[in-house]
């Protein structure tokens, strides 16, 4: 399948919405290999310019989403208008009832305790006939332990999910999932950031208007200050300081592999 991708500081980013999305994910599904969805947002993109390995793996991907409401206003300051913001988090409902309609498994890798076991029972309960395959809370060493990465592995090649959602925030997720792609029997892999901890109950929702209209960094803010307040006032606006530089340069707005 076919979409506009562009350039967003040395990030390809690919114009595409909601429906698009699911519709991309039934022709991997259809498709031989394992697809990696990247979900790029504007902390992401930052990291991508110190981390070139990280930037390398989105650029790679089978799909790059645009995360956010705030990557796609800031985009328009380098004439790029996407069509759609699409949080990575809030797409584990969308894939998961297209996954009970199509008679997919689901397996779950996320957060810690027991948080990704909680989060598959709430969501088998609310689409029915949904297949989690399993689920696991990994290790705080996740990545680093290589008998657990081993163990992992094993039990993936055993249950052979359909879909893969890692929920160990980024770019952990990321690598993880590029690094053991030759490993991964799924069709599609995902990182979904803390959208586990949101669906189990661990961390609250942020109200609907305020992920509506692009304020849901600020409810995060006032929720968790000491561990979010130098990303979302510090460094994140770097971004659009970034995004007008592309802007009045020569670089091109459209994505060149």
């Amino acid at each position: 399948m076919k979409y506009t991708s562009y350039n967003i500081v040395g990030v390809r980013v690919d114009d595409v919405t909601r429906g698009e999305i699911l519709e991309a994910i039934e022709h991997f599904m259809a498709a031989p290999g394992m697809h990696h969805i990247v979900t790029p947002n504007i902390d992401h993109i930052l990291h991508a310019q110190k981390d070139e390995e990280f930037r390398d793996i989105v650029n790679v991907s089978a799909l790059s989403v645009p995360d956010g409401k705030w990557l796609v206003r800031g985009s328009r300051l380098a004439g790029v208008h996407f069509r759609e913001g699409v949080a990575g988090r809030l797409l584990v409902d969308p894939m998961c009832e297209l996954a009970a309609k199509r008679g997919w498994s689901i397996y779950i890798l996320a957060s810690v305790n027991d948080i990704a076991k909680v989060a598959g029972a709430k969501l088998q309960e609310k689409y029915l006939g949904l297949k989690v395959a399993g689920t696991r809370s990994p290790s705080m060493q996740f990545g680093k332990d290589e008998a657990e990465t081993e163990d992992i592995l094993r039990e993936l090649d055993t249950l052979k999910p359909d879909i893969l959602f890692l929920g160990v925030g980024a770019p952990k997720s990321e690598k993880w999932i590029y690094k053991y792609r030759d490993r991964l029997p799924s069709r599609v892999a995902i990182g979904v950031g803390y959208a586990f901890d949101v669906i189990a109950g661990r961390v609250r929702e942020c109200p609907a208007w305020m992920t509506r209209t692009g304020m849901e960094w600020s409810y995060r803010l006032l929720v968790e200050p000491k561990r979010l307040w130098k990303r979302y006032l510090v460094r994140d606006p770097q971004f659009f300081g970034l995004i007008l530089r592309q802007r009045f340069s020569s670089a091109s707005n459209l994505w060149s592999a």
